[in-house]
């Protein structure tokens, strides 16, 4: 079981914001109009990489599992990034993020039960994803969904909940989140 105490642990350097939300109470809003965010490429890595659409699963399949879940651990990572135009860095913060949601993915424990760990963005952690070359994935033990490919509209979530959001100019703000019961 995930409790309050992993909080505490969740929290370091990079991790800015973290909390447990009962979905009874806080429901995730789940659109499709997010999943069309990736149907429209908007980041480069739909029909490319196995955590996002079409290769993480259809948009019925994901929200009927994102519903099964009855509580979120949902935390935000925080970056210095100088200036927007300066791709590199946004997808070096990417990188980060995610492994920061791993290191968040270690300190659950083993006898946790059924939880689903989602992303900001698409997996990076290949340089370039097996799916492309119509192959299984090498790291699904390391890979992780982004959250918009379950149709989670973490922007609203966010703004519902009264968490920052967008991130104050030379930083960026990714989220991470465990879905559990």
């Amino acid at each position: 079981m995930i409790t309050d105490d992993i909080i505490e642990k969740v929290l370091n350097d990079e991790t800015g914001f973290a909390k447990i939300f009962d979905l009874k109470e806080t429901p995730l809003l789940c659109s499709h109009m997010v999943r069309q965010y990736c149907e429209n490429n908007a980041c480069g890595k739909y029909n490319a990489n196995w955590t996002c659409p079409p290769g993480v699963g259809g948009i019925d399949e994901c929200t009927e599992k994102v519903k099964k879940y009855s509580k979120a651990l949902v935390f935000r990572s925080e970056y210095k990034i100088g200036e927007w135009f300066e791709y590199e860095h946004i997808e070096r913060t990417l990188g980060l993020h995610q492994a920061n949601v791993r290191r968040v993915r270690e300190l659950i424990p083993k006898d946790a039960g059924d939880h689903l760990i989602l992303s900001g963005g698409g997996c990076v952690y290949c340089k370039e994803c097996a799916y492309v070359r119509g192959e299984p994935c090498i790291h699904p033990e390391i890979s992780i969904p982004p959250i918009e490919s379950y149709c989670i509209d973490i922007f609203r979530f966010t703004k519902k909940n009264n968490i920052v959001y967008s991130a104050p100019e030379g930083e960026m703000y990714y989220f991470g989140m465990i879905l559990f019961n």
